[in-house]
């Protein structure tokens, strides 16, 4: 786990801020051992939370005994129409012995080299009907920009699961390096799942290929299979260049619209099994 006295401590409930459900205390929820904050971006507009020129709800997460749901639905924030409204959720800290009381927020974590794993399921169907109405992203982000290296938010895409409103693409997901736009950067693959997936990633070092695999099924690293993945995606060493070092980087779960001005058919779900970092 990298850990940096550089990193900008942000205040998580500036004013204005909505907690995603009256037992939350500064915008976090607790699974799988972590605190998930709900409130993204950290600025706040008169009609709510306002990036990528779409609504951003902190109510359409919740924790219950099947996990931690991420839903994008029409919602109407205070001060604003009712509308669609996406979600994200960003890693925070751990629970254990990092204590989370009003006005004086848990200690922050950065997760750095390592494995990584997110297992989910969507009730909607499979990810191929995810994929035609949204976008559901699980990706390494350093809010701050590091403009001296070439990926300077630090963004490792393990996956983003989407047409981007192309019904006639075959492909509906893929994993991504940033910046996106060199060439390879965007390797496209089709899920051929029953509506459960588990992501690993497997960061190393700076300037070192990273493995990205998806197995069918709900697993932890202890239970995966022994056979090779559904899908697999080793970066090439000519990609060394935007495989970033350790800094402010943290995970970051979100279910949204891509382009911002399309809308889904109906209400979408994703419901996170399991976490893991290693």
């Amino acid at each position: 786990m990298y850990k940096s006295d550089n990193c900008i401590l942000r205040n998580p409930m500036p004013s204005g801020a909505i907690e995603p459900n009256p037992k939350s205390i500064n915008g976090m929820l607790e699974f799988d051992g972590y605190y998930w904050w709900t409130n993204y971006p950290f600025g706040i507009s008169n009609s709510g939370y306002w990036f990528n020129n779409q609504q951003w709800d902190p109510r359409c997460a919740s924790v219950d005994s099947e996990g931690l749901h991420l839903k994008m639905k029409e919602t109407q924030l205070p001060n604003g129409p009712k509308q669609w409204s996406s979600v994200e959720l960003v890693l925070w800290g751990k629970v254990v012995n990092n204590h989370n009381t009003a006005g004086n927020p848990p200690q922050r974590m950065y997760p750095g080299y390592g494995k990584y794993l997110v297992a989910a399921e969507t009730p909607v169907g499979n990810f191929n009907d995810i994929a035609n109405n949204c976008c559901f992203g699980v990706f390494t982000y350093q809010f701050e920009k590091d403009s001296s290296i070439t990926n300077s938010h630090r963004e490792l895409d393990m996956l983003e699961c989407s047409r981007w409103n192309k019904p006639s693409d075959p492909t509906n997901a893929q994993f991504t390096l940033q910046p996106w736009e060199p060439s390879g950067n965007v390797h496209r693959i089709t899920l051929k799942d029953n509506g459960k997936i588990t992501i690993v990633m497997d960061w190393k070092d700076k300037n070192t290929p990273v493995v990205y695999s998806i197995y069918y099924g709900i697993y932890d690293l202890n239970s995966l299979p022994a056979t090779p993945p559904d899908i697999t995606w080793t970066t090439a060493a000519s990609q060394n260049e935007y495989i970033p070092n350790e800094g402010c980087q943290t995970v970051h779960l979100n279910l949204w619209r891509e382009p911002q001005n399309y809308t889904p058919s109906k209400p979408q779900e994703i419901v996170i099994k399991k976490f893991q970092y290693q």
